[in-house]
């Protein structure tokens, strides 16, 4: 669960003003190790907020690998991603695929 800044801040303060890890995990209805984690992270970062959800880097796919996307789904329409993710020279998950798909502008649904 992604706590708010704020409350990340109260916890923090509260830390700071001399009561236990304990004690503040109590308070706040926290674990203890959730306390910790944000004490290191101000301490390794300066910062408290929350990462970013989703993908934390850039995508493996190459642009070959969305060349053949296109082609692929171009020749068959009907082809799934399943289908498509053994072509691929990168190992993706399926999801993988299909969100690179979205973003080419393609779709996988059969027509009728």
């Amino acid at each position: 669960m992604a706590y708010s800044n704020d409350f990340r801040l109260k916890v923090l303060k509260a830390v700071d003003g001399g009561e236990s890890e304990a004690a503040v995990a109590r308070r706040f209805d926290i674990g203890v190790r959730t306390v910790r984690r944000l004490k290191q992270r101000r301490r390794l970062t300066g910062d408290v907020s929350a990462d970013k959800t989703g993908p934390k880097g850039p995508t493996r796919l190459t642009p070959g690998d969305d060349a053949l996307l296109i082609e692929q789904v171009r020749l068959k329409p009907g082809i799934t991603a399943k289908e498509l993710q053994p072509m691929l020279d990168t190992a993706v998950t399926i999801s993988t695929i299909c969100r690179r798909l979205i973003t080419l502008g393609l779709s996988l649904k059969k027509s009728r």
